[in-house]
């Protein structure tokens, strides 16, 4: 009974995981923003991710991050750094994976988020 039973969950199991539409990967290309503050500096993070039309599994990813140093507890003169990254789309675990350090970016569709680490960036944008 409980065989009958796996054989007839595996095929919807299949079914299910390939007739879902790819919702995370369409919703991946845009502009994501973070800002964060402490005790040392506040931070305002944007990444910019375009996917490579030639490559498939390709991304782009421009991480623009202004933040002003706080020294004796006043911020200090804005300060930007520009850094560009490339991406390989890991269909399945769903996720983007960074070349140049291995990190991972997990995207939530739903919430309309991608998580870098702790660091959660918000979709700009509909």
């Amino acid at each position: 009974m409980r065989t009958a039973i796996n054989m007839l969950l595996l095929p919807i199991g299949l079914w299910a995981a390939c007739s879902h539409p790819q919702p995370v990967r369409d919703f991946i290309p845009g502009t994501y923003v973070n800002q964060a503050q402490s005790g040392y500096s506040i931070a305002g993070d944007t990444l910019l991710v375009i996917r490579d039309e030639h490559a498939g599994n390709l991304y782009h990813i421009v991480r623009g991050t202004g933040f002003r140093r706080i020294r004796e507890g006043k911020p200090g003169p804005r300060e930007y750094q520009v850094r560009t990254f490339s991406g390989i789309w890991d269909e399945a675990k769903q996720t983007l994976q960074l070349t140049q350090d291995g990190s991972i970016l997990v995207f939530q569709p739903d919430a309309r988020t991608l998580t870098l680490g702790t660091a959660i960036y918000h979709k700009e944008g509909l």
